[in-house]
């Protein structure tokens, strides 16, 4: 007797207030991060609107006391240059659903501070959306 399995993909959803982003961590669930900098404020380090689109799953997080939601995402990559660097990003959403952003980038592979860290003011759903996969 040969028995059909049926899978059915999880769609995607997005996420639109922090509660129900944590609520989905909390559970397990996978969540990524879609930013859109142009959507967001330029903060201290940043000279002018930003125009870098990107995203990331959240691997490792926190929850502060004040219930702000704390993750980053450390990789290797290349300046404009062609140049190795080391970028630090860092999500600091809290409970008002204000968003900041900011950005290290280092040297490698001496980690030496390449340039002065840059941050973003954006709001959940304005800049930054959360997706539960």
């Amino acid at each position: 007797m040969a028995f059909a399995l049926s899978v059915h993909a999880n769609p995607t959803v997005q996420l639109s207030s922090l509660a129900e982003v944590e609520n989905a961590l909390g559970r397990g669930a996978p969540v990524s991060v879609a930013l859109d900098l142009a959507k967001c404020n330029p903060g201290a380090g940043a000279t002018s609107p930003g125009t870098v689109r990107g995203g990331l799953k959240i691997d490792a997080y926190r929850i502060l006391a004040d219930g702000t939601l704390s993750f980053a995402d450390g990789h290797a990559t290349v300046d404009r240059s062609g140049q190795p660097i080391w970028q630090f990003l860092r999500y600091q959403v809290k409970p008002d659903q204000a968003v900041t952003f900011t950005m290290d980038v280092f040297s490698l592979p001496s980690y030496t501070r390449k340039a002065e860290q840059i941050s973003y003011a954006c709001a959940v759903n304005q800049g930054i959306a959360f997706f539960m996969n």
